[in-house]
């Protein structure tokens, strides 16, 4: 460790559970149970175990995504054949998976027994909680689905499931506490490092606003371009038709288009190329520009391309739970297995403790058995009507459960590896599926009074390792209240979308996560202490103190998208797809007594299509 390291604190006590091949799961697999022959379970979860709380690598944390490699790989395990038979078996305990267990007792049988597998350490899929304690003090953050994105519109069964809930998204105002930043004075603003631009610079007031890039590393010529692209006033295919403006917008990226019609040059493009990836997990180069005008990235002038981008206007646009989308998993927990957690409601949740010994249970009508991967789902002698047989691994050792009916929750692109029962021409498009890798890292920081004396409420950081830096949001609710002082401790928000410039999007994905799975918690720890101490510390802020908890959220399997196998296109937004197949529909067809659930049966990582695929898996189970 050199003296670099230690300014920065690499030397101080935080966890850094990051080993490989089950050396250190980051729990440990002293605290799950075991099985006796065809017996249930017969040790419960350690009162100790407590997911949340977890710090170092999380997401696909180390124990979570070999036995799923190995089985892609052909690796087989001797398996001991349990006494346990289901009338359904969910595989994915992701909202999606949960919403299908609860769905199926709601709707064709309340006194079902149901056994949900899922492969991580904690259930909740990619809607993960992150808890920091400091000085007796609980602090809360999201590690994956951070909010509920126009509940109004959610379709009618997700929107029933999140009424039956309990959730009122409609109550946003009393809870949301946005103005808490505005009234110490907090706006948006951009950082430039000095290996990308030149000099360390933070510009405070908005992503590429330039008046607020006057005193940057910035060109003259750069600060132009974005100053002119973001008035938005010039129509850059002036005199064109709207067919002609459309054939052009969706034959270019959207880095392309501000190139060839925008007359945007190099070192503003660098500056604008990370823009989609909070939201897309994709940048400017590989990001469609018509996608760019329907989101309303500026250089587009209001002009006409002939599609439609308006949606019905809602008085409450998005609902935040302190631990993003994680509260709808432990609600449908909750409900799924009574005596989990106290309380009734969605305010009593966010700080309600969960019982992580009550969810593997004998004798509960629903079990929830994690750390649990699948690697084989196959009908018994071949026979489509006939009972599922499930294997599962599990600290190394295959385990064999049967079903009555099984629902798919997780990833499309796996399920062709372990079902020799799906159709070659369904296998297709299965393998069509791509997610997008990306990481949510939470960071406790002792206090946030760097942010006040910078004026920074969100840092847009187009060269640095984490694209962007903003405190998790202010929401109190029912027990949990957020941070009210600069001088309190704070949860802070990092992202980071590993790609490959250059490349289409899929292969960009597929490079991303593998450099993802290679990537040590090491350096994740370095970069955010570096980048907060260049970024903070003209505000005072001190890495090597003021950092006390790091938790990084890693996905390999992040965002859901389909490819077109003819054109390579991506369908980024499925209500726009232009080509005659859509293979997310073509996947997601029943196997015999095998359902398909999950964000990629709708090419759309989204929870209200996580809920409505649930529905239709287990509709389609009864047909």
């Amino acid at each position: 460790m050199d003296s670099n390291d230690r300014r920065l604190g690499m030397n101080r006590l935080i966890s850094r559970r990051d080993f490989l091949n089950g050396t250190a799961i980051a729990i440990g697999a002293s605290l799950i149970p075991g099985c006796s022959k065809k017996s249930e379970p017969i040790a419960e979860l350690s009162a100790q175990y407590y997911p949340p709380a977890e710090m170092g690598m999380r997401g696909a944390h180390p124990g979570s995504f070999e036995a799923a490699h190995g089985a892609v790989n052909g690796q087989r395990w001797q398996t001991e054949r349990l006494d346990e038979n289901y009338d359904l078996v969910v595989v994915g305990a992701g909202i999606s998976g949960l919403s299908a267990a609860y769905i199926y007792r709601r709707d064709v049988d309340p006194n079902a027994r149901i056994l949900i597998l899922d492969n991580h350490d904690d259930f909740g899929g990619h809607a993960k909680r992150n808890e920091f304690t400091i000085d007796g003090r609980t602090l809360i953050g999201f590690g994956g689905t951070m909010m509920m994105e126009t509940p109004g519109n959610y379709p009618a069964v997700a929107r029933q499931v999140i009424r039956e809930l309990g959730i009122e998204a409609d109550r946003a105002s009393e809870f949301h506490q946005e103005e808490l930043f505005e009234s110490n004075g907090l706006s948006r603003g951009s950082f430039l490092d000095k290996e990308t631009f030149g000099a360390d610079y933070l510009a405070i007031g908005g992503y590429g606003y330039t008046e607020d890039l006057e005193g940057s590393p910035l060109s003259t010529v750069a600060k132009a371009e974005l100053k002119r692209l973001y008035a938005d006033e010039e129509d850059y295919l002036t005199g064109m038709t709207t067919a002609e403006r459309r054939v052009v917008i969706e034959s270019l990226s959207w880095r392309d288009y501000l190139a060839e019609y925008a007359g945007i040059g190099e070192e503003a493009l660098t500056f604008l190329q990370k823009v989609p990836h909070s939201t897309w997990a994709i940048g400017a180069d590989a990001f469609p520009a018509w996608m760019a005008w329907l989101e309303d990235y500026p250089g587009f002038a209001d002009m006409d391309i002939g599609l439609g981008n308006e949606e019905d206007e809602q008085p409450w646009s998005y609902f935040h739970f302190p631990d993003g989308n994680a509260s709808i998993a432990r609600l449908l927990v909750r409900k799924l297995i009574p005596g989990v957690a106290s309380g009734n409601s969605m305010e009593d949740v966010v700080a309600a403790r969960f019982d992580y010994s009550m969810l593997d249970r004998p004798g509960k009508l629903t079990r929830i058995r994690l750390s649990s991967a699948v690697v084989n789902l196959a009908h018994k002698d071949g026979d489509l009507a006939a009972n599922v047989e499930v294997t599962y691994v599990r600290n190394n050792e295959g385990k064999t459960v049967t079903a009555n009916r099984v629902i798919w929750a997780g990833y499309h692109a796996m399920l062709p590896y372990i079902c020799p029962d799906i159709p070659e021409s369904q296998t297709a498009a299965l393998n069509s599926s791509v997610r997008a890798p990306l990481v949510y890292t939470s960071v406790l920081v002792r206090n946030w009074r760097s942010l006040v004396n910078l004026g920074l409420r969100r840092a847009y950081c187009p060269g640095s390792f984490f694209h962007s830096v903003m405190p998790t949001w202010a929401v109190s609710m029912g027990g949990y209240r957020f941070p009210q002082t600069p001088d309190e401790p704070m949860v802070l928000h990092l992202q980071h979308i590993p790609l490959a410039p250059g490349l289409s999007a899929p292969e960009q994905f597929r490079k991303g996560r593998q450099e993802l799975l290679e990537t040590p918690f090491e350096i994740f720890e370095r970069n955010v202490r570096d980048q907060l101490g260049r970024m903070l510390g003209p505000g005072g802020f001190d890495p090597a103190h003021d950092i006390a908890g790091i938790t990084v959220n890693r996905w390999p399997h992040g965002y859901a998208f389909s490819v077109d196998s003819d054109s390579g296109d991506v369908a980024w937004w499925p209500e726009f797809w232009q080509h005659k197949t859509r293979p997310w529909v073509d996947a997601r067809q029943r196997i015999g007594n095998i359902a398909i659930a999950g964000t990629d049966a709708s090419s759309d990582a989204m929870t209200e299509s996580a809920i409505e695929q649930a529905y239709r898996a287990v509709h389609d189970l009864l047909s």
